[in-house]
Formats: structure tokens, C-alpha cells, sequence
């Protein structure tokens, strides 16, 4: 009764310490293909899920992979964001083309706050708020924008004394000069559109998505 109990034990266990074994290699493979498709590229990382390998090995594409990029410097923008990218439906023959991939590529905090050219920015929540008025006694709420290629912040309200005043009844002038002094220009990979933008404590969040990418493309344009 125990030795039945043992073969089957054993063999789950040879069979899983295959499973990783293979999967550690594909990630190897995909991670060095990452580095030859974005040179810009530091700290990457890729995996694939357990489950999907034996698929995987038999089908024509890959059904999944997640890397992660732990700096990424943009082109054309001082702007060094990391990147968590989700690929699928991945086609093995040359060229390569995505099915559909997910980034989301997130600027660090400490670099938001600087380029953003505004006095005492600080990060509260998911808004930027600067110091505004006579000694600083009033605070800007900013929220982050995505627009025509352009990351910007608008004007949400000024809290004053612990009331706040909305950005409809405040005038546009304000509100354009905010946007002018926190704009710019950050285009996303051709072929994929900017679904959401979003900011926390670990920084600027764009997200964006495409389908039937060619991963050769993508450096050229991001």
C-alpha cells in the first residue's frame, strides 16, 4: 500500500521539476528576445504559466508570457517608466506577431513630482497637489490626463481653508496654465491606443493595449 502510494508521488515530482525546468528555459529565451527587440531595456524578467507548457510545446504559438522591465528608457522622453507587459496568442514563425498585449508602464513617483514643475508637489492618493495662493495657504488638486500624445494634469479643485472650490468655478486661465506647465509628450508603440491613466503612491500609470503587434515594432516607437 505505501510503495502504490509512493510511484505516483514520485512521478508528480519528476514531472514538475520538468515542467520548471522547461519553463526556465523558455523564460530565459523570451527574456534574452527582449533584450534584442528593446536595448533600452534593464532588468527583465519573463515567465510563462505551468500549465500552458505542454501546449505550448505543441502548438504553432505561445499562449501567454508576463515580463516585467525594470527600467525602460523612452524614446525621444527623459522619462525611464518600468513595464509590465502581458502577451498572448504569440505566434512562433518569424515575424513574430502578439495577438494581443497589454502594457502598462508606470513612472516612477520621485520623477512625476519633478517635471512637474510646481511647487511643493506631493502625491495624495491618486492626485498631485501643489501649494498655490499667497504664502501657500491654499492647495491645487491635480489630476493626470492623457490626451493627443500628451500626459498632462488638470485642475480637479482648490481646497482653501478646508473648503473646496471646484475647478468649474475657477477661471480657464487657470486651469490652461496648470496644463502648460505639466504637459508633455509621450507617444504610445504604433499600432496600440492608451486605455487608462492613473496615479499612486508608486507613480504615473498609463496602460495601454494592441492587437496583432509585431514585437520588432515596438522599440522603434516607444
Amino acid at each position: 500500500m505505501k510503495k502504490s502510494r509512493v510511484i505516483p508521488i514520485a512521478l508528480v515530482a519528476v514531472l514538475a521539476t520538468g515542467a520548471i525546468t522547461v519553463e526556465k528555459t523558455i523564460s530565459s529565451r523570451i527574456t534574452t528576445r527582449v533584450y534584442e527587440v528593446m536595448p533600452r531595456a534593464t532588468d527583465v524578467s519573463a515567465s510563462i504559466p505551468l500549465l500552458d507548457i505542454p501546449g505550448n510545446i505543441v502548438s504553432d504559438s505561445i499562449k501567454s508570457i508576463r515580463i516585467n522591465v525594470g527600467e525602460y528608457a523612452l524614446k525621444d522622453s527623459t522619462f525611464k517608466p518600468s513595464l509590465a507587459i502581458n502577451a498572448q496568442d504569440i505566434s512562433k514563425a518569424k515575424p513574430n506577431v502578439i495577438g494581443s498585449l497589454d502594457v502598462t508602464a508606470i513612472i516612477p513617483a520621485s520623477t512625476i513630482t519633478e517635471l512637474a514643475d510646481f511647487n511643493d508637489a506631493q502625491i495624495v492618493g491618486n492626485t498631485l497637489q501643489v501649494s498655490v495662493g499667497s504664502g501657500g495657504l491654499g492647495t491645487a488638486i491635480l489630476v493626470p490626463k492623457y490626451s493627443g500624445n500628451q500626459i498632462y494634469f488638470e485642475l480637479q479643485g482648490v481646497s482653501l481653508f478646508g473648503n473646496e472650490i471646484p475647478a468649474d468655478s475657477l477661471p480657464a486661465e487657470i486651469k490652461d496654465q496648470i496644463k502648460s506647465k505639466s504637459v508633455r509628450t509621450l507617444s504610445a508603440p504604433k499600432g496600440m491606443s492608451v486605455k487608462s491613466i492613473s496615479l499612486s503612491n508608486k507613480g504615473l500609470a498609463l496602460t495601454m493595449h494592441g492587437k496583432n503587434i509585431q514585437p520588432t515594432k515596438i522599440s522603434s516607437t516607444f
